[in-house]
C-alpha cells in the first residue's frame, strides 16, 4: 500500500506539472496575441497623424503671388533739430481685397547722399521695419530711422512679396493698389546738416 501510495502521488504531481505547464503556454499565447493588437493599432495611428502634417504649409506656397512689387508708400518724413527722423511708412493706396497678405522683403533709398537709413531707436512707434514685417491695410506700424545727409530728393522704396487668394485678386491689386510707387523725399540745401557736424 505504501507503494501504490508514493506511486499515487507521483502521479498526481507529473499531472499537476503538466498541466500548470500547459495552462503557461496558453496564457503565453493569450498574451502574445493580445499584445500584437495594441502594437497594431499603434502603428496605424502615427502614419495618420504624419501626412497632416506637412499638408499645412503647402496652400499659402500654391496661392497666386505678386514677387518683389514695389509698395505704395503713404506719410510725411519730419526731421528733427539734429536732422533725424523715425518715419513709419504708411500704406499709400485703397483698403485691399480680403486675403491679400503683404511682407516686405526690401527697403530702399534712391540716392543716400540725400537721406540715409540711421540707427535711432523709434521704440514708441513700434518695432523697427524688417524684412518679414508686414505691409498694407490694416497691418501694424513699424519705423524706419532716417537722417540727412545733404540737399537734394531721393525715394524710398518699400518692396514686398504680396499673397493672393486668386490670380483674379493679384491682378486686381497689380493693376489698383501698386501703381504709386516709393515715397519722395526732399531736403532744402539749408535743412541738411553739415558734414562735419
Amino acid at each position: 500500500m505504501s507503494r501504490w501510495a508514493k506511486a499515487s502521488t507521483v502521479l498526481l504531481v507529473l499531472c499537476l506539472a503538466g498541466c500548470a505547464g500547459s495552462s503557461t503556454e496558453a496564457g503565453d499565447d493569450d498574451n502574445s496575441s493580445g499584445t500584437s493588437v495594441p502594437v497594431q493599432t499603434e502603428s496605424t495611428d502615427e502614419p495618420s497623424v504624419e501626412p497632416t502634417e506637412p499638408e499645412k504649409p503647402q496652400p499659402p506656397e500654391n496661392k497666386p503671388a505678386i514677387k518683389n512689387a514695389k509698395l505704395p508708400v503713404g506719410g510725411q518724413v519730419e526731421f528733427d533739430d539734429e536732422g533725424k527722423a523715425c518715419f513709419s511708412p504708411a500704406w499709400g493706396s485703397g483698403e485691399l481685397p480680403s486675403g491679400v497678405e503683404i511682407v516686405a522683403v526690401r527697403y530702399e533709398l534712391t540716392d543716400e547722399s540725400v537721406v540715409r537709413f540711421g540707427s535711432g531707436n523709434c521704440a514708441e512707434i513700434g518695432p523697427p521695419c524688417v524684412e518679414g514685417t508686414q505691409f498694407g491695410s490694416g497691418a501694424d506700424s513699424c519705423y524706419l530711422a532716417l537722417e540727412k545727409a545733404g540737399p537734394g530728393q531721393t525715394v524710398l522704396n518699400v518692396y514686398a512679396d504680396v499673397t493672393c487668394d486668386s490670380d483674379a485678386v493679384c491682378s486686381k491689386v497689380q493693376s489698383d493698389y501698386l501703381q504709386i510707387g516709393g515715397l519722395t523725399i526732399s531736403v532744402e540745401a539749408g535743412d541738411s546738416p553739415s558734414p562735419d557736424g
